[in-house]
């Protein structure tokens, strides 16, 4: 795909209407009072005040609490809260396993570029920074990341959506999933703490591990959505199959049965519950997104949870 190629079949005049309306109902939902984006909280020359403490030679003279001096005979500091921009990331699986999906339906990528698209703008909305960050790992390469050097710069303000679709838009299934080695790789930038959403189908032969535990330890703020084909787990038809697999092209014979069935769905529930584990240990919000699932649903799934406005 050329670099400057939109996906208009994913980021249509439809998908834009609904975003927006999406984002509105995230600011009416922040100043309801029912959910609180998060900002980082920072004590500065901020309008909101934080605290009192003691007066230390060099301060500024305007910031002495005056009314508390002719009271006590107390020289105090007022110190005020600032807020500062929340960076937000999106890590998004782009294997070969993201490739598949219903037939005649959206893949498990398109999906997920969607609703990183959509959250993507409600962030610049509210002034929050967003970047992409695109991973998986290719057959004999070194780095998880699909990146030419250092992960996107967060970009800032409304003006930046299209660059953000741009990025987004170039997202193409290639290799195999590597989610340890690909946080690994991201934090190896010292990336700005911040919300770090993972968007993946979590097929990575060599598990999660403490790829969740590295980014809530460097001071970001997980939250996984596990990316999912829930019709896989309904057999249409039973009898002698070949299976590939997608990011190996391993070929796999066998002989499905309803007992053998049964044994792949408590499979897949055990595979699903170790990744609400591992985002639990960390404190973060871990929801199952089925593909069949529309973005917009998904989205307002988010909203509910809080994992997103608060």
């Amino acid at each position: 795909m050329a670099k400057e190629q939109l996906r208009h079949d994913l980021f249509d005049p439809a998908f834009l209407g609904r975003v927006e309306q999406l984002a509105l109902l995230a600011r009416r939902m922040a100043t309801s009072g029912a959910q609180a984006h998060r900002r980082a909280k920072k004590v500065g020359s901020g309008v909101e005040f934080a605290e009192h403490r003691d007066y230390s030679l060099g301060d500024d003279p305007a910031q002495i609490d005056w009314a508390l001096f002719a009271r006590s005979d107390q020289l105090q500091i007022r110190e005020f809260e600032e807020e500062e921009d929340l960076s937000v990331y999106f890590l998004v699986d782009h294997s070969q396993s993201m490739a598949v999906g219903p037939e005649g339906m959206a893949s498990l990528l398109d999906r997920a570029l969607q609703v990183a698209a959509a959250l993507s703008y409600i962030s610049l909305s509210n002034l929050d920074r967003v970047a992409v960050v695109p991973f998986a790992q290719g057959s004999g390469a070194r780095a998880a990341l699909n990146l030419e050097a250092a992960p996107m710069r967060p970009v800032r303000g409304r003006g930046q959506f299209l660059r953000v679709l741009m990025a987004l838009s170039a997202v193409q299934p290639a290799g195999k999933t590597a989610i340890h080695a690909a946080i690994g790789e991201f934090l190896r930038y010292q990336p700005r703490p911040g919300l770090a959403v993972v968007l993946s189908d979590f097929y990575d032969p060599e598990g999660l591990g403490d790829a969740l535990k590295q980014l809530a330890y460097r001071g970001f703020e997980p939250m996984v959505l596990h990316l999912c084909d829930q019709q896989l787990l309904e057999a249409s038809v039973y009898g002698d199959v070949a299976l590939v697999d997608s990011e190996t092209g391993e070929l796999r014979e066998l002989t499905l049965t309803p007992a053998l069935m049964k044994l792949y769905q408590k499979a897949f529930g055990e595979f699903s519950a170790g990744i609400e584990k591992a985002a639990r240990e960390v404190g973060a919000r871990c929801l199952r997104v089925d593909v069949s699932v529309p973005f917009d649903e998904v989205v307002l799934r988010i909203f509910r949870s809080g994992g997103f406005l608060g």
